[in-house]
């Protein structure tokens, strides 16, 4: 019978699968409100990111030693990215568990990061100035060693591009053999990597948090002192209140994803169908330096449907792209024309909610009084109508806080709202035959005093 492949053989599989190199509103908006016709290119630079940590490392601390954790060792794309601002390329093209950050408690001790060698140098390097962090690279084992042999593998030089004239190396060329003097010496296989680095750091005999379970028999080969725990929610929880470099890019994610909706949408009656316009806010959000993710249309967020847009319908819309990971969220209604007269008194029903919503939202407040807040606004103005007002953190994931699960908390009831949290709050309508679908979504950043939108705020309904 054939062995069974294991989540922990994967996750080592992915490790040592790369070590060859070379891998291969209640009003409707004026038409100056849509005037996106000529969209603004993604110019803004990244180059922050290349000295500037998205990890808030004091909060990082903090819940670390609530829970009792020496260190985080993470695998997890968006993890190893929120830790070390590196996102795993490899990852990128379908590996998993290419490569580990290591962030300690202590401050003392940098940020570990394992990593497939000839990736560091061709891809991590040249955008980062971090000059404090301690990589620990691997490649293979020389070819010339025998299978089976007592000695310790011998590991392979990093490859790197070959010089044929040093005078006329590039800028980029110096800096990535510069970082790649600072990296450790290579490993023979990602494992031994791993091992290296906690020894470097300190850490074989820590208790260290996880985000994958799949590494926790690795961390324990030859080691029983190590202790693990699963961490994934307490990343999460350390990931609600935003960092200032973590602010920043998603000011420009939510503005770009706001523009890229309202360009697609002004030229709706163009497209005529669900997927043409779906298409055009892919390329407008590519076009502002956004990476599409999802767009809900009409109540579907299915891209195999192509349902046709036609004058009198309203429609409700829900867009979400990415800047270098982090993401925009946005909801609106369209009305093509005349939309049904019930479908006005909806929309500014879900309005009117939206802004008391608005007016409460502290630190402090709870996740679960949200919607309660919303079902009274409509209450009071006399509408029976079924609105999620679902609030939910928006980051480096769509949904980006601790989630109920077998290994994280049981409900959502404990979260409450932190300062300088990016916050979502859904208010699509969730009923039919209402002669159309609407939706209203805007991302605040929570301060102490309240909470202000992170983009342009349009009015509450398009009309096209």
């Amino acid at each position: 019978m054939a062995n069974k492949l294991t989540r922990r053989d994967a996750l080592a599989g992915g490790l040592t699968a790369v070590m060859a190199g070379g891998i291969h509103a209640g009003a409707q908006a004026s038409q100056a409100t849509l005037t996106a016709e000529s969209p603004r290119p993604g110019s803004a630079t990244l180059d922050f990111l290349a000295d500037e940590p998205l990890v808030n490392a004091d909060r990082a601390r903090y819940f670390m030693a609530r829970e009792g954790l020496d260190a985080l060792v993470v695998t997890r794309s968006p993890n190893v990215f929120y830790l070390s601002n590196h996102w795993p390329q490899s990852d990128r093209m379908g590996w998993s568990g290419t490569t580990v950050a290591i962030f300690p408690a202590d401050p003392a001790r940098p940020v570990g990061l394992v990593m497939q060698g000839f990736l560091y140098y061709y891809s991590h390097s040249p955008e980062s100035r971090f000059f404090d962090r301690l990589v620990f690279p691997y490649t293979q084992s020389v070819e010339s060693q025998l299978e089976g042999a007592d000695e310790a593998p011998v590991a392979a030089p990093i490859r790197t591009r070959r010089d044929n004239n040093p005078d006329l190396l590039e800028p980029r060329e110096h800096h990535r053999r510069r970082m790649l003097s600072l990296a450790a010496e290579p490993a023979a296989d990602a494992r031994a990597a791993l091992s290296r680095a906690l020894h470097g750091l300190g850490l074989q005999a820590a208790t260290l948090g996880i985000d994958d379970p799949g590494l926790e028999p690795i961390l324990r080969e030859g080691n029983d002192k190590v202790r693990v725990r699963a961490a994934e929610n307490t990343l999460r929880r350390i990931r609600m209140a935003k960092s200032a470099t973590e602010i920043r890019i998603m000011r420009m994610a939510a503005q770009r994803n706001v523009e890229a909706a309202l360009a697609a949408v002004s030229r709706l009656r163009e497209h005529g169908s669900t997927r043409e316009l779906r298409a055009d806010f892919f390329s407008e959000a590519g076009r502002r330096g956004n990476l599409g993710v999802f767009m809900v249309i009409d109540g579907s967020s299915s891209e195999v449907l192509n349902e046709p847009l036609t004058d009198g319908m309203a429609i409700s819309i829900d867009c979400v792209s990415a800047c270098r990971f982090y993401h925009g969220d946005f909801g609106r209604t369209v009305f093509i024309g005349e939309p049904p007269a019930r479908m006005k008194k909806v929309t500014t029903a879900v309005a009117n909610a939206w802004r008391d919503i608005q007016e409460q939202l502290r630190p402090g407040m709870r996740f679960a009084d949200i919607p309660r807040i919303g079902q009274a606004s409509l209450r009071r103005q006399g509408m029976d109508l079924r609105v999620s007002f679902t609030p939910h953190s928006v980051g480096l994931f769509h949904t980006d806080h601790p989630q109920p699960s077998l290994l994280g908390p049981r409900s959502l009831d404990g979260l409450v709202l932190e300062e300088n949290m990016v916050l979502s709050v859904d208010c699509p309508v969730m009923e039919a035959g209402l002669g159309g679908t609407t939706h209203l979504e805007d991302l605040m950043l929570i301060r102490k005093e309240g909470a202000e939108p992170i983009h342009e705020v349009p009015e509450s309904v398009i009309a096209v």
